[in-house]
């Protein structure tokens, strides 16, 4: 009896050793587990971060490559801004040159002209010329007839005149231009007023 009692507490504590040792093994793959858990927890997180400084480094040089094509493209643009100012201005010099050479023609013809209506007859042939060419390049004169307009027209005289009507132009100074639709100078004009009209505008 004392025997079996025996053989049963070292099985007994075979069992627990067992137990123990399976529980400890247990506790260590569990550890085991963990830190690998973490170890790829930490991989995960070192791919991100060298997935963003790729993406990072991708975008960083998308936008040099823009930012140096953008600066390209500028130089490119201002220098065939400046090519056509330059020879745009050389085309308008052209068309004028032949005038200044009809000029200094009519300059020279003077020195000997004895008759007066040649000369006259010669410069109004250079003044087409010259309205003709700015005609070409769509600059035109301010329309002076009938009423002042103060948009296109500057007013430097006014006279009373019972005959006229109130703002018509009278007499122009200095002839207005425009290019396109666009006003280059106003026309100096003289335009009529009536008489209360005029003396109001002295009193005040």
């Amino acid at each position: 009896m004392t025997k079996e009692i025996q053989n049963h507490k070292e099985h007994h504590k075979e069992k627990v050793e067992q137990y123990s040792n399976k529980k400890q093994e247990e506790t260590i793959k569990e550890e085991n587990l963990q830190k690998k858990e973490e170890e790829l927890k930490i991989a995960k997180e070192d791919k991100k971060e060298d997935e963003k400084e790729k993406i990072i480094k991708e975008l960083t040089d998308k936008y040099l490559r823009s930012l140096a094509e953008f600066e390209n493209f500028k130089k490119r643009v201002t220098k065939e801004k400046e090519d056509f100012i330059k020879f745009t201005r050389a085309d308008i010099i052209l068309e004028f040159l032949p005038i200044l050479d009809n000029l200094q023609r009519a300059v020279d013809s003077i020195k000997n002209a004895k008759d007066t209506e040649t000369i006259k007859q010669g410069i109004e042939i250079i003044l087409k010329q010259f309205i003709d060419n700015l005609s070409k390049l769509e600059v035109k004169e301010v329309d002076t007839s009938g009423k002042v307009n103060t948009d296109f027209h500057h007013i430097l005289a006014k006279e009373e005149r019972e005959d006229k009507e109130e703002g018509e132009i009278l007499e122009v100074f200095q002839k207005g231009y425009m290019y396109q639709d666009k006003l280059i100078r106003p026309a100096l004009v003289k335009v009529a007023v009536k008489k209360e009209k005029s003396e109001q505008d002295n009193k005040n």
